[in-house]
């Protein structure tokens, strides 16, 4: 498949963002980074870790919260370029210049005449311009077309963002909010958004299985054929795209899924499409998916198996457990039955008159009907008269004798011999 990929590329990542942090502390104080990992960025932001950065270093402003990220780049060159066009909207070329004219210039008075003239004013960094130069730039022609999710962690940042902005986004841009309704205090809120950035998924979990599927369909000796043009797909020399579907065996050539999904949305003239249908089961592919999927499966064959090697360890680790948790259950519901062995039976022989000799067969023939299996729990129980009398008397009865298989003894008086005296 593909031999001639070259191993130095990397897969695209499983995860990167950029982010928006706020102080806790004094919430006018803001900044923006970009991470792979945001849980670990965050504790390096609040000290919990090494590293950080030098304007979330003042102890006076820790602890720090991510209020907001920025996800879906495909690469870490993508995620600076967002930070940096964000950190520097004025500067940016991607932002609409009757924007930064209207909001970045400000007036003073003339010395000598005392009108008012423009000038270059300071960018602002408050909540509200860092959203809206966040929404200028989701809305520019050039970052529109990237597969972006905007996340909101807090309430109340979510409100200002809600306002009105004039544009719209693009529907093809997703905005996610990650908050309850009631936010809880300060303390327990620090702690909540912390939660909520740890349960992010930043790795390649959720596309192992979509990997398998692939590898398996493309390593086999069967003849497939292309999806979308019908020609026969050659694995080691096409640049394949698999259904993300588990069901679904389509394979296609990438150049023609691409053009099968753009035909279909109109897009004619663009490169690379956002999402589209299969062309076999009609389900919906996510492009970025698909192209994450095809990168690690050529690129990431070293992170393929460690995430399946992984994967095996948990689900032995699995099948121990249950196969214990079984055991367990088995031993004590054996614990709980009655015993039907010579062993046990001959407790009652002794303890009871009215069980002996030939009555022995019976008993134990009643001890094995009377037995009964409970199918919702597995469980044995006794269900006759006799049986429970027999586990009422087995302690008194363990007491009376000395052990189970000894030989009944009959003693004979010594006055049978005695001499009669006249």
């Amino acid at each position: 498949m593909m031999d001639n990929i070259p191993q130095s590329i990397n897969p695209i990542p499983a995860f990167y963002c950029c982010y928006l942090l706020r102080s806790t502390v004094r919430h006018a104080s803001l900044y923006i980074g970009s991470t792979p990992e945001p849980s670990r960025r965050l504790a390096q932001h609040n000290g919990d870790r090494t590293g950080g950065a030098r304007k979330t270093s003042s102890e006076k402003l820790r602890p720090w919260e991510m209020v907001a990220i920025v996800s879906g780049f495909t690469n870490r060159a993508g995620a600076l370029q967002f930070e940096w066009a964000w950190q520097h909207t004025k500067e940016s070329r991607h932002a609409e210049v009757e924007r930064c004219e209207s909001e970045q210039l400000g007036t003073r008075g003339s010395s000598r005449t005392g009108k008012e003239v423009k000038r270059a004013g300071k960018p602002r960094t408050s909540l509200p311009n860092i959203l809206e130069n966040l929404h200028i730039l989701l809305r520019s022609p050039y970052f529109s077309e990237w597969p972006l999710e905007v996340w909101f962690f807090s309430a109340d940042v979510w409100q200002v963002w809600s306002q009105p902005k004039g544009n719209l986004l693009d529907n093809s841009i997703k905005v996610v909010t990650a908050f309850s309704s009631k936010e809880a205090g300060d303390t327990n809120r620090r702690e909540i958004l912390g939660k909520r950035i740890e349960t992010l998924d930043t790795g390649y979990d959720a596309l192992i299985e979509y990997v398998e599927k692939s590898q398996f369909l493309l390593e086999s000796e069967e003849a497939i054929d292309c999806g979308v043009c019908k020609q026969r797909l050659n694995p080691r020399n096409d640049m394949i795209a698999i259904c993300s579907h588990s069901l679904c065996r389509c394979a296609s050539h990438l150049l023609c899924l691409s053009a099968h999904f753009l035909e279909a949305a109109g897009f004619i003239g663009k490169l690379i499409p956002k999402e589209g249908t299969c062309p076999a089961c009609l389900g919906k592919l996510e492009w970025p998916t698909l192209m994450k999927e095809i990168t690690l499966r050529l690129r990431g064959q070293e992170e393929v198996k460690r995430l399946l090697g992984r994967r095996r360890r948990t689900e032995q680790v699995g099948k121990r457990k249950i196969s214990n948790h079984v055991s367990s259950e088995k031993g004590e519901s054996e614990a709980s039955m009655p015993s039907t062995d010579a062993k046990t039976m001959a407790l009652p022989i002794r303890s009871h008159p009215s069980v002996g000799g030939s009555n022995f067969g019976k008993l134990g023939r009643s001890v094995g009907s009377a037995i009964r299996t409970n199918t919702d729990n597995g469980s044995v129980k006794a269900v006759t008269p006799e049986i429970e009398f027999y586990r009422r008397r087995k302690c008194n009865a363990k007491k009376n004798f000395s052990g189970l298989y000894s030989t009944p003894r009959i003693n004979i008086s010594d006055w049978d011999n005695a001499e009669i005296i006249e």
